[in-house]
């Protein structure tokens, strides 16, 4: 089994503008910048895991469009291997987000190609099947998250959800999951629980899933498991753009346990490598190495 972490999900061409603040309903907003990068959510993750140095595939589906190039230079330049398919008549997925004063983001998807990824084609279920961490999301058709998350199962691997964006959706396949990462609102839409704590959320969720972290980035994450609920360590930074900041967590936290550490310590070093990058701008250009979290840490421990 030579991949360590296999990521299945979404990738996207992201449009991004600076903004003072979101915009509502009806409302016209003066952007400062305009940015073209890569990202989405299962590409941003498969970008950490590799330059938290795990040996990463990434399985997933882009337009024959400059887009999609874009992407596949992308993945080739972080290392990751590509199991990706280039599908003809339709468009690479791509995310319009508006980044506001707040480094908080306000996103538009357009699914794109990433829509075929409702079934795996032959060449995805060898990769899924051979691998030590298979990590998920759910910014692709959930049928085809929960196919991988079973095959890969089957074979032994730690199967890793990250429940966004759209957490309620991940109900029918927690009995697949082995370490579940929410934020507090996919959490208490997976638990059915209005107003609870993080803590509370966390311990509810344990009961179907035998790790829960409910991520909460700057403002404190706790992890739920047959260990009881405890707080992951916070970081004071300063918000510059949240945009891959789950994502790099989620990588992180594959390329720890797909590397022996447990799911506490593999989450301890995730919160890290998140803090470095709400920092810096872009989705998968604002990941940090793991030599940058190695000098990070270093930092707050000479602090």
């Amino acid at each position: 089994m030579h991949r360590e972490v296999t990521v299945f999900g979404s990738a996207n061409a992201d449009l991004r503008v600076l903004v003072d603040a979101p915009p509502v309903r009806g409302e016209v907003k003066v952007a400062h910048d305009l940015e073209m990068g890569p990202g989405g959510k299962g590409l941003n993750q498969a970008v950490a895991a590799a330059r938290m140095g795990a040996r990463t595939t990434f399985v997933g589906a882009v337009g024959t469009d400059d887009h999609g190039a874009m992407l596949l230079r992308c993945l080739a330049e972080a290392g990751v291997e590509a199991c990706v398919d280039e599908v003809e008549g339709r468009a690479t997925g791509a995310a319009l987000i508006a980044v506001d004063d707040d480094g908080d983001i306000t996103v538009i998807e357009l699914p794109g190609a990433n829509a075929t990824l409702d079934v795996l084609s032959d060449r995805a279920d060898h990769v899924v099947t051979h691998t030590a961490v298979l990590l998920l999301q759910l910014e692709s058709p959930v049928t085809g998250s929960a196919q991988a998350a079973a095959l890969a199962g089957d074979e032994g691997a730690t199967v890793v959800l990250n429940a966004g964006p759209r957490g309620a959706t991940a109900a029918g396949m927690l009995h697949l999951v082995d370490v579940l990462v929410a934020d507090e609102e996919e959490a208490a839409a997976l638990a059915g629980m209005d107003d609870a704590s993080p803590e509370e959320l966390a311990a509810a969720l344990a009961a179907k899933v035998p790790a829960v972290i409910v991520f909460g980035g700057l403002r404190g994450s706790v992890l739920a498991d047959g260990a009881g609920v405890r707080s992951l360590p916070r970081y004071v930074a300063h918000a510059l753009d949240a945009s891959a900041v789950t994502d790099t967590f989620c990588g992180a936290l594959a390329a720890g346990l797909s590397q022996g550490a447990g799911v506490e310590a593999a989450a301890a070093r995730a919160v890290a490598a998140a803090a470095l990058a709400i920092q810096r701008p872009g989705s998968a250009d604002s990941i940090p190495t793991h030599d940058d979290v190695d000098e990070f840490l270093a930092l707050q421990q000479a602090g």
